[in-house]
């Protein structure tokens, strides 16, 4: 069956019209570019802001020559079209950056929304991961976006990782390096630019970055074959174009508390130099705590440059920043032969996705290219391997379309995931199979009432599917389940002992409910992934995927019930 779904993906990827190819770079461009800008335009360079608005980044174009920007949520079409606007008003082209971690549709509406790295992690099938990558990097050109920053190539190998968690491909530090370099393959054999992150690994962390710097204590020896295995690994077969950092301090590195992105051990003598890679070095945002909470950005961003970064992602004040720089220059703590080394990278990469030749996309194009019907099946093909069942007791799984079925849904912080959208689409999609299924949705308050609604609804019910959308949420400090969550599902067996748990999020919650007898980890709620789950739930589809992570002594890292 897999042959088959591979096959299937390869026609349809195939079939992708105009598929965007990387160039060798035009190093004659590169050095006639760069020796024609001024110093501001060399710094402006360097920076890599948020675009928001049309009007608020062409000033930005115009008067700091920026590198290059990034964009969070918007319409395929409308980002598309400012993008061509940008591309026009700027004298040197942009180089536009997304987080596609999970496809286009992460963040694009209308773009197709992919199986999260956990979930392939699931699969162990690199063939698989490729052609996810492939698929986003044909949505992403087709966008106007030129590099991606993924693949996630931390290994998430602590449970209470607040962060990281799904978007790892699992524990494994062997898993995570495979996985990874297929999906730059797949990215950049399609034409779109892959940044590993978050370099030198942000799995084995309980603090959140985006809110304070959090610290890996592992050893020399641990740090070597735990977090930076998967680079040293991907780096004998595979080149991302880029690499982001961590803000995190990293003890096997610095006995000093300084995060990895201000590190010159980390960022020069690691990896431009043992690791032997010249590519574009990210920061990850500096607006993050791990950063502001420590520095101030214009001394974070200086800093950041003198230990090897070259692109400063989200300022905090782009003007401070720029003006932080010059004077760096000035004052000789930076050299502007060190600022032409970054410029030079970045301008590499210009070349390598043809920005020196052509700046613009075909927007009348985008319906053929930009989730198409065509590109969800192939995502709902890949998620059908991702599905894990892990617990069956009382083999209450595949369900009788006979049965009485009451779907329950319960969410952390709905609609604020950081790399999922709300949707919540597997009530419609089990009532699609079984049509007399009712469904009822807790809200996140979890009152009274609705509690005892639901265990009202419960009791009359043959079986009971929880669907549990825990996700990653920016600054929330976990992706546990709450004490009341865990609190209302014991209640829950206790009121009808034929539950059937199935988490769209966070896998590890099934540890905080062992009483449950069945579970299902589908690892995110990509449409794709709710439809699936539904289908093999109802035995439509076998169950194929196994555990990337260990989530209890029972249920560890390679368990998986296959059913056919």
């Amino acid at each position: 069956m897999k042959r088959g779904i591979l096959a299937l993906l390869v026609i349809m990827l195939a079939s992708a019209a105009s598929r965007a190819q990387l160039l060798p770079v035009d190093r004659n461009w590169v050095e006639q570019t760069l020796h024609g800008m001024t110093l501001d335009e060399k710094i402006g360079q360097l920076f890599m802001p948020v675009h928001t608005t049309v009007e608020q980044t062409e000033g930005w174009v115009q008067h700091y020559h920026i590198g290059g920007i990034w964009f969070a949520r918007t319409e395929a079409r409308k980002i598309a079209e400012e993008l061509n606007v940008l591309q026009t008003r700027s004298k040197y082209p942009l180089l536009v950056s997304v987080d596609f971690e999970k496809g286009a549709g992460t963040y694009v509406d209308g773009g197709t929304d992919l199986p999260i790295n956990m979930a392939l992690g699931a699969t162990r099938d690199p063939r698989l991961v490729y052609e996810a990558a492939a698929l986003t990097a044909v949505e992403a050109r087709a966008l106007g976006v030129h590099i991606n920053f993924a693949p996630v190539m931390d290994v998430n190998n602590n449970p209470q990782n607040p962060v990281i968690n799904t978007r790892s491909y699992g524990e494994d530090p062997k898993l995570v390096a495979a996985l990874a370099a297929a999906a730059i393959q797949g990215y950049q054999d399609n034409g779109l630019l892959a940044t590993g992150k978050h370099f030198p690994g942000h799995g084995n962390t309980g603090v959140d970055s985006h809110t304070m710097l959090g610290v890996v204590t592992a050893d020399q020896k641990e740090f070597e074959s735990t977090e930076l295995f998967p680079y040293t690994k991907v780096f004998q077969t595979s080149r991302p174009a880029g690499i982001m950092s961590a803000h995190l301090w990293i003890r096997a590195l610095d006995a000093d508390t300084v995060p990895a992105t201000l590190s010159s051990n980390a960022m020069t003598n690691l990896l431009r130099k043992r690791l032997s890679f010249d590519g574009i070095i990210f920061t990850d945002a500096m607006v993050m705590g791990g950063i502001t909470t420590r520095y101030p950005f214009d001394v974070g961003t200086v800093k950041a440059l003198q230990a090897g970064c070259d692109v400063i992602l989200f300022p905090g004040d782009l003007e401070k920043g720029i003006q932080a720089v010059k004077h760096a220059v000035e004052r000789g703590e930076l050299s502007e032969k060190r600022i032409e080394e970054s410029v030079r990278r970045i301008l590499r990469a210009k070349t390598q996705v043809g920005l020196h030749k052509k700046r613009e996309v075909d927007i009348m194009r985008i319906g053929e290219r930009v989730g198409t019907e065509q590109n969800y099946r192939a995502a709902k093909a890949v998620a059908a391997q991702c599905l894990t069942l892990t617990k069956n007791e009382g083999s209450l799984v595949p369900v009788p379309s006979t049965k009485k079925v009451l779907v329950l849904t319960m969410s952390n912080k709905e609609g604020n995931s950081m790399v999922s959208r709300g949707l919540v689409s597997f009530p419609d999609e089990v009532r699609k199979l079984s049509p007399a299924a009712a469904d009822f949705r807790l809200s996140d308050a979890m009152t009274t009432s609705e509690v005892d609604q639901a265990l009202a609804l419960a009791k009359n019910a043959d079986l009971v599917v929880v669907a549990a959308y825990i996700k990653i949420v920016l600054n929330s400090g976990t992706v546990e389940l709450s004490t009341a969550h865990t609190a209302f599902v014991n209640r829950l067996v206790e009121a009808n002992p034929n539950i059937v748990l199935i988490s769209f999020g966070n896998p590890y919650i099934g540890s905080s409910v062992p009483d449950v007898p069945a579970y299902i980890c589908a690892y995110d709620n990509a449409k794709a992934l709710q439809e699936t789950a539904a289908e093999a739930l109802f035995g439509k589809i076998p169950f194929h995927g196994r555990l990337p992570v260990t989530v209890t002594e029972k249920m560890r890292y390679g368990w998986g019930i296959t059913t056919e």
